[in-house]
């Protein structure tokens, strides 16, 4: 993965706003990634991730849920099982909808939220109370719902975090499929 700037949990201003929950939410899916690999990024540590992970859920679910478009992505927070505890988890990420079908994405298959659904693919999508199954994309939709993802995402870190830039073309996506984690969402 490329290198990226020190950052800490005072850089992301909670602004309250739409694009500023985009901000905290993608800050919290790349720094999870960098302490579960074992970087040290300051003072972030495990107990501020969760911190900040249930400030950002709050967030999202106080303000008017974000419509899901084609072609875009809108922040959810998604309710996995946890593969070793049990316990209902709570993740803000950004979901896609390619050819009307919801997409969950992340450049790098270790995150727990990723383990969590290869463990139990039933999740929810909240506000709403949306149950769906997440199962793994096929390899045409997944390089279309990782293109429309990459095009939608407008912050320059969070972008670095994945091994191709929003310009990649279709076969530059699609050698990359192995290691990027794509879910279709199901209803259930």
């Amino acid at each position: 993965m490329p290198a990226l700037p020190p950052i800490a949990p005072s850089d992301v201003g909670v602004t309250g706003t739409t694009k500023g929950t985009a901000h905290i939410t993608l800050f919290i899916s790349i720094v999870e990634t960098l302490v579960h690999r074992g970087s040290t990024l300051g003072a972030v540590t495990m107990p501020d991730l969760v911190a900040m992970n249930a400030t950002t859920s709050r967030k999202i679910l106080d303000e008017p849920a974000q419509p899901l478009v084609e072609g875009g992505y809108a922040l959810r927070v998604v309710h996995t099982t946890g593969r070793r505890s049990g316990e209902r988890r709570a993740t803000p990420l950004g979901v896609v909808q390619v050819d009307g079908a919801l997409h969950l994405i992340s450049p790098d298959r270790s995150r727990a939220w990723v383990r969590n659904i290869e463990a139990d693919p039933h999740v929810e999508l909240a506000p709403g109370e949306d149950p769906r199954r997440a199962v793994p994309a096929d390899p045409e939709p997944a390089a279309r719902a990782i293109s429309a993802y990459l095009k939608a995402m407008q912050v320059p870190w969070a972008l670095r975090a994945f091994p191709m830039s929003p310009e990649a073309s279709h076969e530059e996506i699609t050698e990359h499929l192995d290691s990027i984690a794509v879910y279709r969402l199901d209803p259930r």
